[in-house]
């Protein structure tokens, strides 16, 4: 790990740290906004992208204006990354070259276009050109991955960088996810959410969401026979996103248990305690949608070994995965009793071992009288009314609230169909909805090709990385079903970090 590279987050994450407390007011984002510039201009572009990745979760709103404080510092930040990438290359059409080897990419640019026209029957056009310049913005980051060295030795090191950043990434995200949760077993939920709302989520997000989150929020799960109890989710803005991350998370730590598993026991051990906590924060986020797609994850897997049992490479990562999905039911149990101990000191007094929250919130996902899930299959109801009415161009890319009579305003609140599928069917139509599918399809197949072809890339790390990915690929995609968190800053940005990861190696 550079030194230079590892002074730099450290400064970010102090300077952070000062807002958090008020020592330094948030326009001091401006001002390690303006460091990082500095180092991207100045630095070889490979330490640069490591500093850029290994700052998402870290990544704060810009307060510029009154009514402008809402504007990400890596919005800036990639625009920068990606200049500087422009001015490394002395091929100038490199870049075109290099997005001429995969059907997906082209198919991003089909799914666009399709974004921009259905511009045309959008009530507030203005809307729609925003999510449009911000999914430009954040696919920026895999041409500059995708186009950052040439000769392979430098591209190792490179790609190893990646790796690095990422893990740095999930470190960050993690350690503040379990700060948090175990925070509530010295404070009240009242003071948690105060204090969470109007320091962290304020420096992070802005001034908007905070004041939105002072008063409505998923933070917390709510049961009949027992208190509420904090659902973790670090960073983000809701703890969807939080597991979204953490599920993206856990190839890395399956890689590095199947690669040592004869070597080194130590590390071993300590990639089987990180992937225990990796899963116990998927279930302490209470996000119902993961656990249900991690069951047909768990099938899904179950039936790809079946197909393949004969060989014998195969059998033993996806007899990994299924382990690991097997752990992750094992661990509701240890689970409910940790939440159950939170909520015997958030009362001051002991409460009966059989009431387990976890099992009483996973039971209300086939309740359907319960509120949640009447108000989703509603809005599942009213979206599908609209895409037949609409199915063309939809109603307008970020123009979801006239799905549901809303005004625009519901938009900036999150406003959202509650699936990926449904909400780009309602927003774009649905040959959005086909594009989008067959890009997940294209990465599906390219990771499954690098899983089985040896000849593709020399690094046993990217075959076997390949094959766990695989694992989160179909888990997300369940999710979506459920969720639209892939569209969360942070969450799109470390996705396209993990996918680059897929195509760096021609």
């Amino acid at each position: 790990m550079n030194p230079k590279n590892l002074t730099v987050l450290i400064f970010e994450i102090i300077f952070i740290f000062l807002m958090i407390f008020n020592i330094f007011p948030r326009e001091a984002g401006l001002f390690i906004t303006g460091l990082m510039i500095f180092y991207f201009i100045f630095s070889p572009i490979e330490d640069s992208l490591w500093v850029f990745i290994a700052s998402i979760p870290l990544f704060v709103a810009l307060p510029i204006t009154e009514n402008l404080d809402t504007l990400a510092n890596w919005r800036i930040l990639i625009i920068v990354l990606f200049l500087v990438l422009i001015k490394t290359i002395t091929d100038k059409w490199k870049l075109k070259e290099n997005l001429k080897h995969y059907q997906w990419e082209y198919l991003i640019g089909i799914f666009l276009l399709i974004a921009g026209l259905s511009l045309f029957p959008a009530v507030n056009i203005w809307i729609g050109i925003k999510k449009i310049i911000f999914l430009i913005n954040a696919f920026l980051l895999y041409i500059i991955i995708r186009n950052l060295i040439d000769k392979k030795k430098e591209k190792e090191r490179a790609i190893q960088k990646i790796i690095s950043a990422i893990k740095v990434a999930i470190g960050l995200v993690l350690g503040i996810g379990f700060v948090q949760f175990f925070s509530v077993f010295f404070i009240t939920l009242s003071n948690f959410w105060l204090f969470w709302d109007r320091h962290i989520i304020n420096v992070f997000y802005g001034e908007f969401l905070s004041n939105l989150l002072l008063h409505s929020n998923t933070w917390f799960s709510y049961y009949a026979s027992l208190p509420a109890t904090l659902r973790m989710f670090s960073v983000f803005p809701d703890s969807h996103s939080f597991a979204f991350f953490c599920i993206l998370s856990l190839p890395f730590f399956l890689t590095i248990i199947f690669l040592n598993s004869e070597k080194n026991k130590k590390k071993i051990i300590i990639s089987y305690i990180l992937l225990i906590f990796c899963l116990l924060a998927i279930i302490f986020s209470g996000s119902r949608g993961a656990w249900v797609s991690a069951l047909g994850s768990l099938l899904i897997f179950l039936f790809i070994i079946f197909l393949y049992k004969s060989n014998k490479s195969c059998k033993k990562q996806m007899s990994l995965i299924i382990g690991c999905l097997i752990i992750f039911f094992l661990l509701f149990p240890i689970a409910s009793r940790i939440l159950l101990f939170s909520q015997q000191i958030q009362l001051d007094r002991p409460l009966d071992l059989e009431n387990i929250s976890l099992f009483e919130r996973a039971r209300s996902i086939i309740d359907f009288d319960e509120i949640s899930v009447k108000s989703r299959l509603e809005i599942w109801r009213r979206t599908v009314n609209s895409i037949i009415i609409h199915p063309v161009l939809g109603v307008g890319i970020g123009n979801y609230p006239v799905v549901l009579n809303e005004k625009m305003s519901s938009a900036k609140k999150g406003s959202s169909a509650h699936s990926l599928y449904l909400d780009v069917a309602a927003e774009m139509g649905v040959f959005a909805l086909i594009i989008l599918l067959v890009v997940f399809w294209q990465i599906l197949k390219r990771s499954w090709f690098i899983f089985q072809e040896k000849k593709e890339i020399n690094n046993r790390f990217f075959q076997v990385w390949s094959g766990f990915f695989m694992l989160a690929l179909v888990w997300i995609l369940g999710y979506s079903l459920f969720d639209v968190v892939l569209f969360n800053d942070k969450i799109l940005l470390f996705f396209i970090a993990n996918l680059s990861l897929l195509y760096i190696n021609r």
